[in-house]
């Protein structure tokens, strides 16, 4: 389940922050990792987050921080999420709550701000 929650709050929090030079290295990082510990894993039916839960000790430090972050995140916007989004899937949740930001709880909107700004880094 906690490896769940990373796959969804990874494509919330990757796309709901702003871009910063760290975010796109620990994106890249991110990139770099899954292919070359998931290369050939067909997506769907859970075999990425199988796969990224079989090699959470071998992530690099910036796809690992990047991971916490959007775990963080997730945490704190979950009710937001379930809220205006209940039906979401990985694809299209950071679609789905972009046009509610306004609208998110102080908590949500403030871990969003938090991971977007310096101290975040």
């Amino acid at each position: 389940m906690r490896i769940a929650l990373y796959t969804v709050a990874v494509s919330a929090a990757l796309l709901l922050t702003t871009s910063t030079a760290s975010v796109r290295a620990e994106d890249r990082d991110c990139t770099v990792d899954l292919k070359s510990m998931c290369a050939g894993i067909a997506p769907g039916e859970g075999h990425i987050r199988a796969c990224i839960q079989a090699h959470m000790s071998e992530l690099s430090v910036g796809c690992s921080s990047r991971l916490s972050k959007a775990a963080w995140v997730f945490g704190e916007c979950k009710g937001d999420i379930q809220h205006f989004c209940p039906q979401a899937t990985y694809g299209n949740i950071t679609d789905c709550m972009r046009p509610h930001l306004g609208e998110a709880s102080d908590q949500c909107r403030g871990a969003i701000a938090f991971i977007a700004s310096p101290a975040g880094d």
